[in-house]
């Protein structure tokens, strides 16, 4: 106690200030019941985002069957849907680094629920498109708010970990979601996709309460945004659920700010340089660059083999609702190996994104020229326990890699970018599978995972046991 107290009066006494990082800080307030709440907060709005991941996917031939259109045409779907994720990347993100986490967080996953909800009373396709507008423009906020939010209350050995192992909720999430889909769209040939639409809208709405009720902010936020008071504030808050003190670590008579270590990278971007553009100077541009090139390949791989699996194997004659389920069920426990790997030291980050990748490539490869029934349920279960996994992993590395002033921002010119190539690959992907050769599409997705292996191999960011930069 007496330590305390005359740390307490240092600044009175000429003594020494007690200065820390903010990563020290929430090291020191470790992990425990706040962050189990935050991870259960963020775990719902991941489940909302998983019930929608297969949509597109499972409503394909029904949609294409009543309103007479073809898979090519069905592709402005997922095409069109990019320019509002790209719109609401932009809004979200931007209150995100500006005016705090809380209400674009909570904004992104309601639009979620009301327009994935008013889009199963559809009268057509065009209304269909519009409604689904409102859905994708929360949708993008999902991927660039909710990791962020629950990264920067975790401290430095539980981030990578507790990331992977958040997408086992929403990895559930889209299993539930294609057994309901298999269930309700075969079982009401008529109206089952409609119920099937409309049943997997309302995890939304538990998501957006969920953050409501969990009103904190972010406290590595606050701090890059220079309001020290109010994250002191949540910074005891933190620490009295979690059993500890913060007084214990910073002495209440001293303001926070005389106790925070800036935590930058020292880049001079200069006064008329956005902190955008930031991301394209050193040291980052290598990392940018390469990681631009990984999640694009990664992101359109998996959206384009999510979309058309169930039109793919219809033509292989296999079915297509059974065995797209059974090929998503196993990305579950690739989630538990990368959840290992990636805080493994002589693993890390990097080596795990390297390995994933290139047994993608191979079961890609295996799933064009290997074709039997008994091979091609086997190969989908593997590429779906190989490249699903990458993603929570990719959200991690882009979390880690950018401070938290940019953070939000800069995952949204990742998602935007992703989005752009987005407005055309779908197309791509249609006309490639209606030309009835069934090694063409899994080979361009072998090719696109290919170079996804080269960017990660000329990556050379490590994040594993870093701490995060504020502020640049």
């Amino acid at each position: 106690m007496s330590v305390q107290k005359d740390e307490e009066r240092a600044p009175l006494l000429g003594g020494t200030v007690p200065r820390f990082k903010v990563d020290e800080i929430l090291n020191f307030i470790g992990f425990g019941p706040f962050q189990v709440a935050a991870y259960v907060m963020v775990g719902l709005t991941y489940m909302a985002f998983g019930f929608e991941a297969l949509l597109f996917a499972l409503i394909s031939l029904k949609v294409q069957e009543e309103w007479s259109i073809s898979a090519v045409q069905y592709a402005n779907l997922p095409a069109l849907t990019c320019i509002f994720n790209i719109l609401g990347g932009v809004v979200l993100s931007y209150l995100s680094d500006h005016y705090g986490r809380v209400w674009p967080y909570a904004v992104s996953v309601a639009m979620i629920g009301v327009g994935g909800l008013a889009s199963a009373f559809a009268p057509d396709y065009t209304t269909f498109l519009l409604l689904r507008f409102i859905a994708s423009f929360g949708v993008m906020g999902v991927p660039i708010l909710a990791g962020p939010v629950l990264i920067e209350f975790l401290p430095v050995r539980n981030r990578g970990r507790v990331l992977a192992l958040l997408t086992l909720l929403p990895a559930l999430a889209v299993c539930a979601s294609g057994g309901l889909g298999w269930w309700l769209i075969p079982t009401y040939p008529v109206l089952g996709w409609r119920y099937f639409t409309a049943a997997i809208a309302f995890p939304s709405f538990v998501a957006a309460a969920g953050r409501m009720l969990f009103f904190y902010e972010s406290p590595r936020f606050l701090v890059s945004q220079g309001k020290f008071t109010q994250a002191r504030g949540i910074l005891v808050a933190m620490a009295r659920m979690n059993g500890k003190r913060l007084g214990d670590l910073l002495p209440e008579r001293i303001p926070l700010q005389d106790m925070i270590i800036p935590d930058s990278d020292g880049t001079d971007r200069g006064s008329s340089l956005p902190k955008l553009l930031t991301i394209f100077s050193r040291p980052y541009i290598r990392r940018t660059l390469c990681l631009s090139v990984v999640y694009v390949c990664l992101t359109a791989g998996y959206y384009c083999t999510t979309v058309f699996l169930p039109t793919l194997l219809t033509q292989l004659n296999l079915n297509p609702y059974f065995t797209s389920f059974i090929s998503i069920l196993g990305q579950i426990p690739g989630i538990f190996l990368i959840s290992i790997l990636t805080e493994w030291p002589c693993v890390g980050r990097l080596h795990t994104l390297r390995l994933m990748t290139f047994f993608t490539v191979v079961f890609f490869l295996l799933f064009a020229f290997v074709r039997n029934n008994v091979s091609i349920p086997v190969t989908g279960i593997m590429i779906f326990f190989f490249m699903v996994p990458m993603l929570p992993l990719m959200y991690t590395i882009l979390s880690e890699s950018y401070p938290t002033e940019i953070r939000a921002q800069a995952l949204n010119f990742f998602n935007t970018l992703s989005a752009c190539f987005g407005l055309g690959l779908p197309y791509l992907g249609g006309y490639l599978v209606e030309q009835g050769i069934p090694w063409l599409f899994p080979s361009m997705a072998a090719a696109l995972f290919a170079i996804q292996l080269m960017a990660a191999l000329i990556l050379n960011h490590e994040t594993h046991g870093m701490s995060l930069l504020d502020n640049f």
